[in-house]
């Protein structure tokens, strides 16, 4: 259940500074949470706009180290021009994201002495695709499923599907990427409701569920060779996220899983992939709630089922970084402590299945990598756990947060951006963004007020009640960025993010 909502809306006291966007951010405990409704464009726009600074940070600190610098960047650029197409959804969705950023702190990148432009956003949204060239790290991840007799004897779970997952992801040198851990929830025109674990400025999904009740993650496969470049390359990340929010992806009649695994072989790759789609029992083929798409550019695909695991009891799968039916398995040290772990207990249950991923992480460690998110979906309760990692502690030692679909959904009235959301008793800040001056609005007594950056660093700043319910705070000595407001109001302490831009 939800916990404490803190929510920053596109409308303030004063009234919508922008008519068009069609998003907010709220936070479920530790959890930043990005919800979008609309069209792709109108999507992509809320996206840019209300986090911009963010974004740029992201791409200017993490994503162009992550791919070598600027020249190696620009290489990897030209390339993915020549032999990549965007989806019509995400030229639209990515466009907005560029635009929203103009209408608040501008596209003009110093690192790249250029303007971005949506180019830069698919480039980025595509690194699982273009992390073979040469210059571009690497990254990891492992996952768990389990369904039928595996979870009879959780008392949550009582034979449900479920799948714990690590996001083993490089780690910038400054860590910007640990401060910028995002759920995003999309609420389409048209189609499904659907939520991508991933990062600012991020135009795909890495980690996702639909509210049919299909999940899927994404892991690197382990034969990256490219020899089949006779259709332009589709980024893998937004085939995925197409899988999940299109109402019937195989124009079949009925949304189930053959919808994913038609998304994600659908069109040419660059690379290689293994994705785990765990569903609802009654969206699943073959007996199996589990299904592993094994993807690569030179062998095609192949589907691996429980039963190409014969190791392991029925009703589990274990997935690494390896084919196992597309290719012949190698050697996992990961993969093998999983299988020796439910040899021994077949049993598996939540508290297991987070301490799975415990068992196979590594802390982030800035310059490298490491886990940096870790959750579980149970698709057919619509409900996930989620913890993200920070400079001092991996993810899988956090206590995940618990959020079900009814806590995020809907994220917004009817009108879309007319009325708001907010707790019986909440804090307004205006004008949002600021060059610097702000009020905030609040109802009760107020105390213990601070102000953090992004990094979780309380900043001494003055404040003055100018009226009753009303205090002022000047920002404008600070860098442009986004800033949290922490009050306390009697027993309860309300958050809300301020962006400051010039």
């Amino acid at each position: 259940m939800r916990t404490l909502l803190l929510v920053f809306m596109c409308f303030f006291i004063t009234g919508p500074l922008h008519a068009d966007v069609n998003g907010s951010i709220e936070y479920i405990g530790d959890i930043r949470i990005l919800n979008l409704w609309g069209t792709w464009s109108e999507m992509g726009y809320a996206h840019g706009y209300l986090l911009g600074p963010d974004i740029e940070e992201v791409f200017e600190e993490y994503f162009l180290e992550m791919t070598g610098g600027v020249s190696n960047y620009e290489s990897v650029r030209l390339y993915f021009q020549v032999y990549f197409d965007i989806p019509s959804e995400f030229v639209d969705y990515s466009q907005g994201i560029i635009s929203g950023i103009s209408d608040t702190i501008g596209v003009f990148s110093d690192t790249l002495g250029r303007n971005m432009d949506y180019i830069d956003i698919c480039v980025v949204s595509a690194t699982p695709d273009l992390s073979g060239l040469r210059g571009v790290k690497q990254f990891l991840c492992t996952s768990v499923s389990a369904w039928n007799s595996a979870t009879t004897g959780d008392p949550e779970l009582n034979g449900a599907p479920a799948v714990s997952r690590n996001l083993d992801y490089y780690v910038d040198t400054g860590g910007s990427i640990l401060d910028n851990n995002l759920l995003i929830t999309f609420d389409p025109e048209t189609g499904q409701d659907c939520i991508s674990v991933g990062f600012p400025g991020f135009a795909g999904c890495l980690s996702g569920m639909n509210e049919s009740g299909i999940s899927a993650c994404l892991n690197k496969g382990n034969y990256q060779g490219t020899t089949q470049y006779t259709t332009p390359f589709i980024p893998i990340c937004m085939a995925l996220s197409l899988g999940l929010s299109d109402e019937d992806f195989d124009e079949s009649g009925t949304c189930d899983v053959e919808d994913m695994k038609t998304a994600l072989t659908n069109w040419n790759r660059l690379n290689s992939f293994d994705i785990h789609i765990v569903a609802d029992r009654t969206l699943a083929g073959q007996d199996s709630s589990s299904v592993v798409t094994e993807v690569n550019n030179s062998d095609g695909y192949a589907f691996r089922f429980a039963e190409n695991e014969p190791a392991i009891a029925p009703c589990r799968m274990i997935l690494s970084n390896h084919h196992r039916v597309l290719r012949a398995p190698v050697g996992c040290y990961r993969y093998s402590y999983l299988m020796d772990s439910l040899t021994t207990n077949p049993d598996v249950t939540l508290e297991r299945l987070w301490d799975f991923m415990e068992a196979v992480g590594w802390p982030a460690t800035p310059g490298s990598g490491g886990t940096i998110q870790t959750m579980i979906f149970m698709p057919e309760q619509l409900k996930m756990g989620l913890a993200f990692a920070t400079a001092s502690t991996p993810s899988y030692n956090l206590v995940p947060e618990w959020i079900e679909w009814t806590d995020i959904f809907p994220n917004h009235s009817p009108q879309s951006i007319e009325g708001s959301i907010h707790t019986e008793r909440s804090i307004l800040v205006s004008p949002n963004p600021s060059s610097g001056i702000v009020s905030i609005s609040y109802s009760g007594n107020a105390n213990d007020i601070s102000v953090y950056d992004t990094a979780g660093r309380k900043i001494s700043v003055g404040f003055r009640e100018s009226v009753e319910g009303c205090m002022s705070i000047d920002l404008s000595s600070l860098p442009e960025g986004i800033y949290r407001i922490s009050i306390r109001i009697d027993d309860t302490v309300f958050t809300e993010n301020v962006v400051i831009i010039r």
